[in-house]
């Protein structure tokens, strides 16, 4: 196992609907590659901030005339969404959209989590993105550990 990239930080709403690409450098072909990826906090707890949030979105998206039909707690609770994709020298190699706050995904000649493509890693650029989609509390804390090989340390 060969470690090719430890990353955390730190996110906040107003990072919503972008993302963070990390680009390592693979100096031979990589035929397993393996990432471990973790966010929180996964909810937002704050039920004002959340009610003031919902009202926004209802506001912004529902006709006036059918909002008395909507009510707000239906939509709790509201959670952070990140997710990972992944790119290398020849392209897409698929994205792994999950709700799980603690994700292990993998990519292998033969196989891959769903939502990946099988196959090697040629030698070049490998881009790692964490994609941002909504960021609801008021930090959200995340880590990444990418490797080549067999089991994570």
């Amino acid at each position: 196992m060969k470690t090719l990239l430890k990353a955390d930080g730190t996110v906040t709403p107003s990072c919503s609907k972008s993302h963070i690409t990390y680009t390592v450098h693979l100096h031979q072909e990589c035929r397993e590659l393996h990432a471990e990826f973790a966010y929180e906090p996964k909810t937002l707890e704050d039920e004002g901030k959340a009610e003031e949030l919902i009202k926004e979105g209802l506001g912004q998206f529902i006709l006036k005339e059918h909002r008395p039909s909507y009510n707000w707690r239906d939509f709790l609770p509201l959670q952070n969404l990140m997710t990972l994709s992944f790119d290398d020298e020849n392209g897409f190699r698929g994205a792994g959209h999950r709700h799980d706050p603690v994700q292990h995904v993998t990519i292998t000649t033969e196989e891959a989590s769903p939502g990946l493509i099988p196959g090697n890693f040629p030698r070049g650029q490998l881009k790692i993105m964490i994609n941002l989609h909504c960021i609801v509390t008021e930090q959200c804390r995340y880590r990444l550990h990418v490797w080549d090989g067999g089991k994570g340390e």
